[in-house]
């Protein structure tokens, strides 16, 4: 019968399937994690600063108005005569860039890029939420598989010394064997504390991602990974196209193609200071004085004046000012270039070790579940020998270390694959689609 090919997607699909309501699965776990994750709240919170920034930019385009009261005391001693000690001005003023060499437009496109930047920022942070949380879950589901290794392993310690102190009392058995028999069960003891020691600490682990309480109940579905087969997997792809595939979909490297982007910008943005500014203008005043004047009104009145202004800046001398910034502007976009190289370098060479791991996961499961079996067949043997009195009782003892030490790696080998092969997943963009 023909063998289905199951793709890692599905396989950690299958997590999300219905569990108890105290049991976790890997999707309950990832969606926690994203609504409670403390450093995605401040991507998003970076998110909603760059559209701030947008609006700030786009307001160069829009004319300011602004109204002023003035209230004044003031006294001539030496002028002859009445005179006024009060005087009341009120105005309206408003003013319109009609151009400044293209400085509004290039802020609104360098913000508006930034802001794209912002959003791909977060997805990265969704990313690194993501990782961190599967690689606690891999960890935890492989815990709890070797604790109950392990928890055999004292099962049948605990029943064998039973079996030789029958034998001991009925002369079968040397002491010697007999302490033998009592120190594996001491071993057994110490590995199983060890496991439950790992298996707490990859639970905290665990928690801690999806800030849940310590005092409530956890536990983790496993959904039928713990007999899942290797040859149920599908293949890999190969490691080019799998490159292609991550860098194309990759949240960081298209934040920092945005960040490069918006440096250029401002870059041309700098060289702005040094542009022809045009300005429109347009006020409208009045005002009257007091205390020795009255007519206010009329004051009021016959004191108006509206004007309506053009104003024409020529820059000269800025005493280096504009040069300093495209100086300052180019040397961030020379460093937001080299962010973008050391992103692509770091995701190559995380890819490619990846990618290396889980080659190399998959062989050593396949290369467990056969040493297991060898050791396995071992221990029968040397049970027969042991009967017949052929090999000492250490070396049993022995054998069956083998088999413990040998069901240990093949777990190890199982989600040390099936994490290496979630994380490729997880880079080449297949969550959340």
């Amino acid at each position: 019968m023909k063998k289905e090919i199951l793709s890692t997607t599905l396989l950690l699909s299958v997590l999300a399937g219905s569990a108890l309501a105290t049991e976790w699965s890997l999707e309950d776990c990832l969606k926690q994690a994203e609504k409670s994750s403390l450093s995605l709240q401040v991507s998003k919170l970076g998110e909603e600063q760059a559209d701030v920034s947008v609006k700030t930019a786009q307001t160069g385009n829009s004319p300011t108005v602004s109204a002023n009261i003035g209230n004044t005391l003031y006294d001539s001693p030496f002028a002859p005569g009445p005179q006024d000690h009060y005087r009341f001005q009120v105005g309206l003023s408003g003013s319109l860039v009609l151009w400044n060499g293209g400085a509004t437009s290039l802020s609104i496109e360098s913000a508006q890029i930034s802001k794209q930047a912002s959003a791909y920022k977060t997805e990265l942070a969704l990313l690194q939420v993501r990782q961190n949380v599967l690689n606690a879950f891999f960890n935890l589901l492989a815990s709890k598989e070797k604790i109950g290794i392990a928890n055999t392993a004292l099962e049948l310690a605990n029943a064998e010394f039973e079996n030789n102190m029958k034998l001991f009392e009925a002369g079968s058995l040397t002491r010697r064997d007999l302490v033998l028999s009592q120190s594996n069960i001491a071993q057994k003891k110490v590995s199983v504390l060890t496991a439950e020691q790992s298996l707490d600490n990859a639970k905290t682990t665990l928690r801690q991602l999806l800030e849940l309480d310590r005092d409530g109940e956890f536990e983790v579905n496993t959904a039928g990974l713990d007999t899942l087969p290797p040859d149920s997997l599908s293949k890999l792809m190969d490691y080019d196209s799998l490159q292609v595939e991550v860098k194309k979909n990759y949240p960081g490297l298209v934040a920092d193609s945005l960040n490069v982007a918006a440096a250029q910008k401002n870059v041309k943005l700098a060289g702005k200071n040094s542009s022809v500014t045009v300005t429109l203008g347009a006020a409208a005043r009045t005002g009257f004085s007091a205390w020795e004047s009255d007519r206010y009104a009329r004051q009021l009145k016959n004191g108006y004046t509206h004007e309506l202004t053009l104003n024409i800046n020529i820059p000269i001398i800025d005493n280096g000012t504009t040069t300093s910034k495209v100086l300052s502007a180019q040397i961030s976009q020379a460093q937001a270039e080299i962010s973008k190289q050391e992103t692509a370098k770091s995701l190559e060479n995380t890819i490619e070790q990846l990618y290396l791991n889980a080659v190399s996961a998959e062989q050593q499961w396949f290369a467990a579940i056969l040493q297991v079996q060898a050791n396995e067949e071992a221990l029968k043997v040397a049970e027969d020998q042991k009967a017949a009195g052929a090999i000492t009782y250490t070396d049993y003892l022995q054998r069956k270390t083998d088999v413990e030490t040998a069901k240990l790696n093949l777990t190890q080998a199982k989600y040390s694959s099936l994490l290496a092969r979630a994380l490729l997943d997880l880079y080449s963009g297949k969550y959340g689609e």
